[in-house]
């Protein structure tokens, strides 16, 4: 219980500093936005450093002893991702939920259904449920409510939420505003084009290591 607390208190530092940096990386843009992105940042980098330690591992096994961390980057990962959310139905939508999925035109002069932010937007939205089940079950309690074999099953989901939060993001940084200056896009390409590679890497080793038993 003490290393558990201890870990969630060093998450938790770390994400507000981290969020900070981000935020300050993006001094230009207005600061309810680079706040809201600041998080979602943190949250995105904290799943995919979930994800690398789950395939190294099988790789490394220096590894291993990490993977003790993964819990608290989990939560810590839905915390920040639902941080983000309250800042944009807050200081953006104004808790007007339709304005997730449509856009004011001038030309029209009403709101209108926009196809790719609305997406964008339910990506994102589906991918908030999967972090909150994700939240939810991450604790001895849960495992010995669902059976060891169910939670497993719902904790492996993170590779749906993975995907779903990394459509959502690939949409705002590349698709929905593309003039916008972005530092995150050489980034994001590198990190998913990491995650994917120890993926297939750590899959390959899993078969070998299969084969010799």
């Amino acid at each position: 219980m003490k290393n558990s607390t201890y870990r969630q208190i060093v998450i938790g530092g770390f994400s507000l500093i981290l969020a900070y940096l981000f935020f300050q990386s993006r001094e230009l843009w207005d600061p309810m936005h680079a706040w809201n992105r600041a998080f979602a940042d943190v949250s995105l980098l904290f799943l995919s450093v979930i994800l690398l330690l789950g395939s190294l591992s099988k790789v490394f096994e220096t590894i291993r002893k990490w993977l003790v961390w993964r819990r608290e980057l989990g939560i810590w990962t839905g915390v920040t991702a639902i941080v983000h959310v309250l800042i944009l139905l807050d200081g953006w939508v104004q808790w007007e939920v339709f304005r997730f999925f449509f856009v004011f035109s001038p030309f029209a002069g009403d709101w209108v259904l926009h196809p790719g932010f609305a997406l964008g937007n339910l990506l994102g939205i589906v991918a908030l449920v999967y972090v909150l089940i994700l939240m939810l079950t991450s604790n001895t309690i849960s495992k010995k409510i669902l059976g060891l074999k169910a939670w497993k099953h719902v904790q492996q989901t993170v590779h749906v939420f993975y995907h779903m939060v990394i459509l959502h993001t690939a949409y705002f940084i590349f698709i929905h505003n593309p003039d916008s200056p972005n530092w995150l896009q050489a980034p994001f390409i590198i990190t998913i084009t990491l995650v994917w590679l120890s993926a297939l890497i750590g899959f390959w080793f899993t078969v070998k290591e299969t084969r010799r038993k």
